[in-house]
């Protein structure tokens, strides 16, 4: 089981956790996410997912992650099948910081959830 935290792009201060065990999948990570956030309103599957990591493949701070607007470059997690321990969120990538470094806006995130801004309505034939 992994804690990950996550920030939806855009909207600064709003870090989450979400416990999932790496086993699991990508598309198993947006159900979780979408039950976590009520301010998620579209469908899971429609969420676009991102790895939080800087250049040096180290995770981001929460006042990086509040501050991210493109996620242009950054890893995106666009496959629902695949394993989250196959694409780079496994307890072993899980790193802790201490208490103080929390409180102070430099606990980690792992993940950038990009929430559609319309949904689409596709008509059944």
């Amino acid at each position: 089981m992994v804690k990950l935290f996550c920030v939806l792009v855009g909207a600064a201060g709003s870090a989450f956790p979400v416990d999932i065990d790496a086993s699991q999948s990508v598309g198993d990570l947006k159900e979780a996410i979408k039950e976590k956030n009520e301010d998620i309103t579209c469908a899971a599957r429609r969420l676009n997912l991102y790895l939080a990591t800087k250049g040096d493949d180290a995770w981001m701070t929460n006042d990086e992650a509040d501050s991210v607007s493109d996620v242009d470059g950054l890893p995106h997690l666009g496959v629902p099948q695949a394993k989250l321990r196959r694409v780079g969120l496994s307890e072993e990538k899980m790193v802790e910081v201490d208490e103080d470094d929390e409180a102070a806006g430099n606990g980690l995130v792992n993940v950038l959830v990009v929430v559609p801004t319309k949904e689409v309505v596709v008509p059944v034939l």
